[in-house]
């Protein structure tokens, strides 16, 4: 029965993103507006890059004031060393792709709440944490917030990231677009989900000009080895990261 699941689940994953690849191939290419300051929250350090990389990539070479707020640390991505240590590593890889995009400094925001227990909507903490990132808003003033998209399905931080973020902006005054980009949501989101997907509100974004760039920063984040051997931001499944290699980037404006 193991040696089946082995032969069956990259089948699966397979014939999934090809789905949704034929899916997104019914949507054109498109270039969002001309965003003069855009906010992208990360549940972990890499998923902005993982998920956003070209098109940040890109917004910064316009001149786009861009400003990076991680909701965790991403020390459980290593549950053998301990998580101080995990956590301090990488926030260290998070500065070397923000020296690396140009980031301008003080346009990073690391929030701290617990790694894999991020508050989603109705846990405890959650009304604390939309409070955190309201605040950060209202300093902020982004024309566009970015958010990992509600129906990654797991990890459950990228969900309950999006819970936050929705739900800071409805308690804001200030008018701003919100879009959920893919990360986890090639891999973990079930195929009988895909009704849920907006189709009006999907975007893809071309990233060729940006793919080798962004190919470097990933680099960064996915290579550095811990003392065991393992990357510091844990052992990601190919069938995973391989759609971060297309030259493409896909959001759902909401």
């Amino acid at each position: 029965m193991m040696g089946l699941r082995k032969l069956v689940k990259p089948l699966y994953l397979w014939s999934k993103r090809l789905s949704l690849r034929l899916w997104l191939a019914t949507r054109p290419l498109s270039v969002l507006p001309g965003y003069r300051t855009i906010m992208v929250v990360a549940p972990h350090p890499d998923d902005e890059i993982l998920g956003l990389g070209g098109y940040l990539i890109r917004q910064l070479a316009l001149g786009c004031r861009v400003v990076l707020v991680y909701l965790t640390n991403g020390e459980k991505s290593l549950e053998e060393i301990a998580p101080e240590i995990v956590a301090e590593q990488r926030r260290r890889l998070g500065a070397a792709v923000q020296e690396e995009l140009g980031l301008a400094s003080g346009l990073a925001v690391w929030c701290g709440f617990p790694d894999g227990a991020v508050p989603g909507r109705g846990a405890q903490g959650f009304d604390a944490a939309v409070d955190r990132i309201a605040a950060i808003a209202r300093e902020v003033d982004p024309d566009a917030m970015f958010v990992t998209h509600p129906q990654e399905t797991w990890p459950y931080d990228h969900v309950a990231a999006f819970d936050i973020v929705s739900e800071a902006l409805k308690r804001s005054s200030s008018p701003c677009d919100l879009y959920g980009y893919w990360v986890w949501l090639w891999y973990s989101m079930p195929l009988r989900q895909l009704p849920k997907l907006g189709w009006r509100g999907i975007v893809r974004i071309p990233v060729h000009e940006e793919l080798q760039k962004k190919r470097e920063l990933m680099g960064i984040y996915l290579t550095p080895q811990a003392p065991n051997g393992r990357p510091w931001s844990g052992v990601l499944p190919h069938a995973m990261t391989r759609p971060f290699m297309y030259p493409f980037e896909v959001t759902e404006r909401f």
